[in-house]
C-alpha cells in the first residue's frame, strides 16, 4: 500500500497541504497523513505512519524536508522503515527504497542530494546533535 505524508509549518498557508496532497494521490496513495507541525522535532503523523507501515509499504513525501530537515534524519528513518520491510518514496528524486533501484541510487550518492543543502544539512546536525545524546 502506498501511504502519502504531507507536512507543513505553522507559518505555510493551509493551501499547501491540500497541494501536497493532490500531488501524492495523482501518484496512487490511498492512505494519507497530514499534519501542521510546530516545532522541527515532533511529528506525530509521521511516527503514526511509519509505526502502521508494514512489509511492502511505501511512504512518499513531495520533498525530503517534509520527512526531516538534516541528511542523517532522513536516512534514519528510511532505515527504521527498512528494518520494517518498508519503503520511502521522494516525488521528483530517484529516492525509492521499495526499489532496487531506489536503494543502488541512495547507497551510491551523498546524503545532501536528498534535495537539502549540505550546509543546512550540516548546519541542522551541529545544532541540534547535542539534543540526540540527552
Amino acid at each position: 500500500m502506498m501511504m502519502g505524508y504531507c507536512s507543513v509549518s505553522i507559518f505555510e498557508p493551509a493551501a499547501r497541504l491540500e497541494s501536497q496532497r493532490r500531488e501524492l494521490a495523482a501518484i496512487g496513495a490511498r492512505t494519507f497523513f497530514c499534519e501542521k507541525t510546530a516545532t522541527l522535532l515532533k511529528a506525530p503523523e509521521l511516527e503514526r505512519a511509519i509505526g502502521l507501515a508494514q512489509k511492502g509499504d511505501v511512504i512518499v513525501v513531495t520533498k525530503p524536508y517534509r520527512i526531516a530537515y538534516s541528511g542523517r534524519r532522513v536516512l534514519a528513518i528510511i532505515d527504521r522503515l527498512g528494518r520494517k520491510g518498508a519503503g520511502l518514496r521522494i516525488l521528483n528524486t530517484p529516492i525509492d527504497t521499495s526499489t532496487t533501484t531506489g536503494r543502488m541510487i541512495l547507497g551510491s550518492v551523498p546524503s545532501w542530494s536528498l534535495g537539502m543543502s549540505p550546509l543546512r544539512s550540516m548546519l541542522w546536525d551541529l545544532g541540534f546533535g547535542w539534543w540526540r545524546t540527552r
